[in-house]
């Protein structure tokens, strides 16, 4: 019988993180993407697809450094091109490509580190609604909406992640993460750095969480228009 051991790790996930500070800075966010970028780089290189990113399956070690963790939903012998068909992941962090049961592949996790990063910058999911059918509608057909805080260089990579058509989304083709790594977001980004571990993310400090009252800027009653204060026109792909 073969075992798996595991590294032990207590100071907390991402989860924690935006639970206690709503929000973080764009500098602070590539640091953890970057490293999440490579984990994913890594499974990918091995034809395995995680599935499942989201803030509470990214865990925090001593040194801040983010890693991978929950691979109850991860899928193998995904190769370049081939699809699962399976119905699976955290509700609000589904793909398009997901809720329509078309078939999934690697493009899949590219999809998902966008929703990701756009909550860790933003401080809530990029479709989030409390209502269950609303909310598949709006990971299906809603605008995105991108504030007016964030730099061009993130809502430029931001939309190429958060493309619905996998097959165009950023990281999709022959290169697959390094479609990725070089956008200009990452622009001073060392990869070899990255991978060794230099980058310096905060340490993580264990301490019990407050929760806050967040507005929801997503909220059903507020029609959306092109016009809203503090933010850009809406932005919706179309496959």
């Amino acid at each position: 019988m073969s075992r798996v051991i595991l590294y032990f790790i207590n100071r907390g996930d991402l989860g924690r993180v935006i639970h206690r500070e709503i929000r973080i800075t764009e500098d602070r966010a590539r640091i953890y993407i970057s490293e999440i970028v490579l984990a994913l780089e890594n499974l990918h290189k091995r034809d395995i697809i995680f599935r499942d990113l989201k803030p509470e399956n990214i865990v925090l070690d001593e040194d801040g450094h983010a890693l991978l963790t929950d691979f109850g939903s991860s899928k193998e012998d995904i190769t370049d091109g081939n699809s699962t068909y399976s119905f699976c992941g955290s509700l609000i962090y589904l793909a398009p490509e997901v809720i329509r049961r078309k078939g999934h592949g690697k493009p899949v996790d590219w999809y998902l580190l966008g929703v990701l990063l756009y909550e860790l910058v933003v401080g809530q999911p990029p479709y989030f609604s409390e209502n269950r059918n609303q909310l598949i509608r709006n990971i299906q057909t809603a605008p995105l909406k991108l504030p007016s805080f964030l730099s061009k260089e993130l809502k430029s990579l931001l939309i190429a992640l958060l493309n619905r058509n996998p097959q165009k989304r950023l990281g999709s083709g022959k290169e697959g993460a390094e479609e990725i790594k070089a956008h200009p977001w990452f622009k001073g980004i060392k990869w070899k750095d990255v991978m060794q571990r230099k980058l310096t993310p905060p340490k993580p400090l264990i301490r019990p969480i407050v929760k806050k009252t967040i507005k929801n800027v997503f909220t059903e009653t507020t029609k959306i228009t092109h016009n809203i204060d503090g933010w850009n026109c809406p932005i919706k792909f179309y496959i």
